[in-house]
C-alpha cells in the first residue's frame, strides 16, 4: 500500500444500488462518528479505496457525500463510474468491507445569498442536493443541471428537495450557456452563483455572468472535482 495514505477507515456497505447507467448509490455503515461541519461546509468528498491489479497497488476513487446520518452512523455516497473502476463497482454488495480516507471539503463556505444559481453536469447532482437541503427555508434555489443523455438524472433521497435538469443534444458548451440564458434571468442583487460543470463550460459562465450580470469574484464560486 502506497505509504502516503493515511487515516484509513472501513465500513460495511448495507446497501448498492446502481441509480443510472453511469452512478451508483451506496450507504456505509462506519464504525464511528466523522468529522463533518454541515453548516459550514455542506459539499465534501469521500475518497475510497481498492486495490488495482494492473497497476500492482491501491486505486484511489473519488465519491460525492449524499448524506450522513449521525444518529445510526451511516454514509450515503454517490460514485461515478470510470473505466478504472467499472468492474469493481458491479461486484460490491452488502455485507462487503470497503476502505475510505477522512472525506475532503469542497470550499464553499462563508455563502450567505438570498437566490442561489446551482449550475452542473449530472456528477453535480449529489453535491446541489446536499447543499440545497443545507440552505434556509427563506433562500431562493434556481438549478440548471445539464446531460447529453436522459438517463443520468435521479432524484433526492425523499423527492423534497427536487432540482431542474436539461437534455442538451447536440452538445457542446455554447449549447448550454444558450439554454440557461433562455430559462433563468437574475432575480436579486443578492445571489451567489455555484458551478459544477467541466471545464470550459465553467469558463464560459464565468464570463457571461461577470459581463451580464455584473457578478464579482465573490459571488462565482466554482466546486472543483478532481476525479
Amino acid at each position: 500500500m502506497k505509504p502516503e495514505l493515511t487515516n484509513i477507515n472501513s465500513g460495511e456497505i448495507i446497501a448498492s444500488k446502481k441509480l443510472t447507467s453511469t452512478a451508483w448509490h451506496m450507504k456505509l455503515r462506519v464504525p464511528f462518528y466523522i468529522e463533518l461541519n454541515m453548516d459550514r461546509n455542506p459539499g465534501y468528498i469521500i475518497p475510497l479505496l481498492t486495490e488495482n491489479e494492473d497497476q500492482e497497488g491501491v486505486l484511489l476513487i473519488r465519491s460525492t457525500l449524499w448524506n450522513y446520518d449521525v444518529v445510526r452512523n451511516t454514509l450515503e455516497i454517490i460514485i461515478y463510474k470510470r473505466k478504472n473502476n467499472e468492474e469493481w463497482l458491479e461486484n460490491l454488495s452488502s455485507g462487503n468491507i470497503i476502505q475510505y480516507l477522512d472525506p475532503e471539503e469542497i470550499i464553499i463556505q462563508g455563502l450567505n445569498a438570498e437566490t442561489y444559481y446551482l449550475i452542473g453536469n449530472t456528477e453535480a447532482q449529489a453535491f446541489f442536493y446536499q447543499f440545497n437541503r443545507s440552505l434556509p427555508f427563506t433562500s431562493t434555489v434556481n438549478s440548471f443541471i445539464y446531460s447529453k443523455n436522459t438517463g443520468d438524472f435521479f432524484p433526492d433521497i425523499d423527492g423534497s428537495y427536487p432540482l431542474n435538469y436539461h437534455i442538451i443534444y447536440p452538445y457542446s458548451p455554447e449549447r448550454v450557456i444558450h439554454l440557461f440564458k433562455k430559462d433563468l434571468s437574475r432575480e436579486t442583487e443578492s445571489y451567489t452563483i455555484l458551478l459544477f460543470c467541466e471545464h470550459e463550460v465553467n469558463m464560459l459562465f464565468s464570463q457571461y455572468f461577470k459581463k451580464e450580470w455584473g457578478a464579482t469574484e465573490n459571488q462565482i464560486r466554482i466546486a472543483n472535482y478532481n476525479h
